[in-house]
């Protein structure tokens, strides 16, 4: 179980990562929109889906380490518990070792 949660872990942090690209990349263009588009969170490899947030949403989540966002039911209940409900996505927070691996791995954390 532990390995599990580790490799999830890894796996949300990873996908956490190219979404801090992407605000850079967003914030930079400045296209005058409020919202960016990011990649599920959640701890599936395969996931590819998007979803569309406004900027001040993104920081006020990404705010704390071990808040993700993910698609309605992508959540994985045994490390991590729904903490927000809204119409494209819900913010999670990672817990146990999951919650160590966002903590530790989270790039705005120097």
């Amino acid at each position: 179980m532990e390995e599990r949660e580790r490799r999830l872990g890894r796996n949300e942090a990873l996908f956490r990562e190219v979404n801090e690209r992407i605000e850079r990349v967003s914030g930079a263009l400045r296209t005058g929109t409020d919202t960016m588009t990011i990649l599920c969170e959640c701890g599936n490899p395969d996931c590819v889906e998007h979803i569309e947030v406004s900027l001040s949403e993104y920081e006020r989540v990404r705010a704390e380490s071990t808040h993700f966002f993910v698609r309605p039911g992508h959540a994985k209940l045994d490390v991590e518990e729904v903490i927000e409900h809204h119409d494209e996505y819900d913010v999670v927070r990672k817990n146990g070792v999951a919650g160590e691996i966002a903590r530790e791995l989270d790039p705005r954390d120097d």
